[in-house]
């Protein structure tokens, strides 16, 4: 293989990195940026790839995608899933030797949440649960129509489907992206118009009391469906920057709970 073929920091330029799930997110101090680009990491998707649809820019997106691997939050073909024990540590510092040996917890017993799949047809939640190796965690079915119920089933929704307010739209404002699906193209035009009139929190569906790794996979599940690069190659027309705008609000949003989180403290 030669040289143009290899990336300084992550091998070869075709390799498909997958997020470590060993790695518990709510004690990874995390930008908005570092948690989409980490979102993008599938097991599917090669470098190359992830810098084509990351929006960011190739110089950026490797960057990023270099201190992410330097922190073990995501793996190369091959390497061995271990999580870091240092809480706290952002994404290019070094784990510890304990981390390094897989001593102290069993891996399962370690394993967090973290992102998804990228997907080009689906959304949903982006972090799997992880159970106790020793004690699956039982499932307690709740009662139809409960709050629980309620709230759980608003959780399971992608933000545009949550978010919508069912308000008319005009024909003309779907009349671009002529392969767009109605429905997502009414959403859309529905979440644009009433950006600003949203909290942080009613944007990306968590309440004032969530914690780090509620919040943390909540900005994952809207990046992964409003991020404009989902529809990479697409004729979006003025659904291009409606997307940007409604992702670029995303993102403050995010900014602004963690700065709220920290003024707690």
């Amino acid at each position: 293989m030669t040289s143009k073929d290899e990336i300084a920091g992550l091998g070869p330029r075709t390799d498909r990195p997958r997020p470590n799930t060993t790695v518990d997110l709510a004690h990874q101090k995390l930008s908005p940026t570092e948690g989409f680009i980490l979102s993008r990491v599938d097991g599917r998707s090669s470098y190359d790839e992830i810098c084509m649809v990351s929006g960011l820019g190739r110089d950026e997106t490797l960057r990023i995608l270099r201190d992410l691997k330097q922190a073990r939050l995501i793996l190369g073909p091959g390497e061995v899933a271990v999580a870091p024990s240092r809480k706290g540590a952002r994404p290019g510092q070094t784990p510890t030797s304990e981390a390094a040996t897989g001593s102290g917890k069993s891996a399962s017993a370690r394993a967090a949440e973290t992102v998804l799949p990228r997907s080009h047809g689906t959304t949903g939640p982006a972090a799997t649960d992880a159970v106790s190796a020793d004690k699956p965690r039982a499932k307690t079915a709740e009662p139809a129509g409960s709050r629980a119920a309620e709230k759980t089933r608003r959780t399971a929704m992608g933000p545009l489907e949550r978010l919508d307010d069912g308000s008319e739209v005009a024909p003309a404002d779907v009349a671009d992206w002529p392969d767009g699906p109605s429905q997502l193209k009414a959403r859309i035009v529905r979440l644009h118009r009433r950006l600003r009139k949203l909290s942080a929190w009613d944007l990306l569906g968590v309440g004032k009391d969530a914690d780090s790794t509620t919040i943390k996979r909540a900005f994952a599940a809207a990046s992964k469906e409003l991020h404009p690069d989902r529809y990479f190659g697409k004729n979006l027309g003025s659904f291009k920057p409606k997307l940007v705008a409604i992702f670029s609000r995303l993102s403050e949003a995010m900014e602004e709970i963690e700065r709220s989180k920290q003024g707690e403290k």
